[in-house]
């Protein structure tokens, strides 16, 4: 099933928060240091996914005490390689499917184990909703099904209805589960600022912080 949607986040001030995309712009919100940090990004098949290069660089510049492993859907690569990732993070880069032979061998729990954090970057609609229904037959979907550490959700929908807001309730029900805060987003299929997007990291960094507070994890 495709995982695209049509909203990303921009380069340019939004002027519904005072969050921007760029690395200047990033500064305009209080971004938290979250100190020694393994944060394991599951990437899914936005067109956002196009723009994780970006920010993860962003990550590795501006807190080099953060290692990023990467969980990259087969509908992800459509948009960025891998051979583009690794080059941008200190940690693993994997495809999530379990024929990838680099995975550890028991990957669901070994990922689960070394990391501090979750992070779905983009979440697209498809994922999300196949994550809400208890879907688990990916390295990424299994980890997050059972893990208890922090998971947030930079979702990258391209509408929704009742049927999206029901899932998303069941969720968030779990108490490890969060989304980050959305910014104002354009539309590539209708050419035009329309709806909103979670894909902003900065945005994923601050509701990190409050979990890890809110759970004593700092």
């Amino acid at each position: 099933m495709p995982e695209n949607t049509e909203n990303t986040g921009s380069a340019a001030n939004t002027g519904k928060t005072e969050n921007t995309g760029n690395t200047a712009g990033a500064g305009n919100q209080e971004i938290p240091d979250l100190g020694e940090k393994r944060i394991l990004f599951v990437v899914t098949g936005s067109i956002n996914a196009s723009l994780t290069p970006y920010w993860l660089h962003w990550l590795r510049q501006s807190f080099p005490r953060i290692t990023s492993d990467l969980l990259v859907t087969r509908s992800a690569q459509r948009f960025v390689t891998l051979d583009a990732l690794r080059r941008l993070v200190d940690g693993d880069v994997w495809t999530d499917d379990y024929a990838d032979p680099s995975l550890p061998e028991s990957a669901h729990v070994e990922i689960g184990e070394r990391v501090d954090a979750f992070a779905v970057f983009p979440a697209t609609l498809d994922f999300a909703m196949r994550l809400a229904a208890g879907n688990c037959n990916t390295p990424a979907t299994m980890a997050l099904q059972i893990t208890e550490k922090p998971i947030v959700l930079a979702t990258a929908f391209p509408a929704g209805n009742a049927v999206v807001e029901h899932h998303m309730e069941l969720l968030l029900r779990r108490p490890n589960v969060s989304v980050s805060r959305t910014v104002a987003a354009y539309s590539v299929g209708k050419r035009k600022w329309e709806g909103e997007t979670g894909f902003y990291l900065p945005s994923v960094l601050k509701e990190l912080e409050g979990m890890f507070d809110a759970e004593g994890r700092r």
